[in-house]
């Protein structure tokens, strides 16, 4: 790779790098859970 070359971004090979984009390592909330553990007791049916 010679330096004439416009400088590429960092792959998103690191899960770690990108958390947000990773849908395994999306924060609770983030994305609609089926489980909704810590969802509000008025979602939950029971």
């Amino acid at each position: 790779m010679s330096d004439h070359t416009t400088p590429t971004p960092e792959p998103p090979a690191d899960p770690n790098r990108d958390p947000e984009d990773d849908p395994f390592a999306s924060p609770p909330g983030h994305h609609d859970n089926p489980q909704q553990p810590d969802g509000p007791p008025s979602k939950d049916p029971v």
